[in-house]
């Protein structure tokens, strides 16, 4: 019997950055506009023959072992932390087997997206062997951000897990003592759906270095970061209307403004390869694209009406772009099967 657990991964179109606590708390305006994708992170569990097994199949990479072993390995170390986490040496061997359909650096929130697929896919398996943990959505999720933060050493937002754990459109709000979402998986998302190309661009980034700059700055009282990111929180509380109201072509305006914003923290938020698809992309009839994540390379998303997008899917290629196959995912984490 084997246990499956898919998450969606997230794109986000308004509001990045804003989602790291404390920092949610020092600005006037924050909001977070993101929605979930079809790129996958899947995790399988099953019962093991006397040994603990962990294997990444994008990654080509696996530990095996003691529980001991495997859960100190360090080749899987975000893998091995949460089996360290959620399971126990005394109960039950699992073999594990993990893959993530989004691109390294991709700018998604994979890595997240997969704490939240292997957290549910071990809750499922505790539920069946009689040794049950009850979360709800809120501390899932923040249980798995506090185990990524502690790994990477960097504050993290709780955007991604949101994303993953959710699926649909989500608005995420920041009022004190509470994070608040609202997630929408009706026509809204459906209309989305139909506009949305996605495109790597070839080039990894890692988006932690970016934001702790970002984040630094803004405790050590910089004015000038300050007074953006409390601007992109003004944009993002727009988006978030506009999307509530089936306003697409508004959502990507003010979308875009919310992204010239943030090339004016970080020069490097945008690359040759990116501008060169962005140009392309556009000059083939698309409405809107923009980088995801903190930008510096990885997936971008692009909003083109359905006619236009054969020409655009070719456009981007000329220039570089690899196409995804992945779209809005109306379904956040599932789990099926059983150990």
């Amino acid at each position: 019997m084997v246990i499956q657990a898919l998450s969606p991964t997230r794109v986000d179109i308004a509001g990045g950055t804003l989602d790291i606590t404390p920092l949610t708390q020092i600005l006037q305006h924050r909001q977070t506009v993101n929605f979930g994708i079809t790129l996958h992170a899947r995790v399988e569990i099953e019962k093991s023959e006397g040994t603990f097994r962990i294997a990444s199949e994008d990654q080509g990479r696996h530990v095996a072992g003691s529980f001991e072993d495997v859960t100190r390995a360090g080749a899987l170390p975000w893998l091995e932390k949460l089996l360290a986490f959620f399971w126990r040496k005394e109960w039950a061997p699992l073999n594990i087997r993990v893959q993530a359909k989004s691109p390294a650096g991709a700018g998604l929130g994979g890595s997240s997206c997969l704490g939240i697929a292997m957290a549910s896919a071990l809750l499922k398996a505790r539920q069946d062997i009689g040794q049950p943990l009850k979360l709800t959505d809120h501390q899932l999720v923040q249980t798995v951000q506090d185990l990524e933060t502690g790994l990477i050493r960097v504050p993290t937002g709780c955007q991604d897990y949101w994303g993953g754990l959710r699926g649909g459109i989500n608005i995420i709000s920041y009022p004190p003592g509470a994070i608040e979402v609202q997630t929408l998986q009706d026509s809204k998302a459906q209309a989305l759906q139909d506009l949305l190309l996605l495109c790597y661009s070839g080039v990894s980034r890692a988006s932690g270095t970016n934001n702790w700059a970002i984040f630094r700055r803004a405790f050590e009282g910089d004015q000038a970061i300050l007074g953006i990111l409390n601007e992109i929180g003004t944009l993002s509380e727009c988006v978030a209307r506009a999307v509530l109201a089936g306003q697409w072509s508004e959502v990507f305006k003010l979308s875009s403004q919310e992204w010239q914003l943030r090339t004016r923290m970080w020069s490097d938020v945008e690359t040759a390869e990116t501008k060169r698809i962005t140009a392309a992309a556009q000059g083939a009839g698309a409405m809107f694209s923009r980088i995801c994540g903190a930008g510096g390379g990885g997936v971008m998303a692009i909003f083109a009406e359905p006619a236009h997008h054969a020409k655009v899917k070719a456009a981007v290629q000329d220039a570089g772009g690899q196409i995804l196959d992945g779209t809005v995912s109306f379904k956040g984490t599932e789990v099926q099967g059983s150990l």
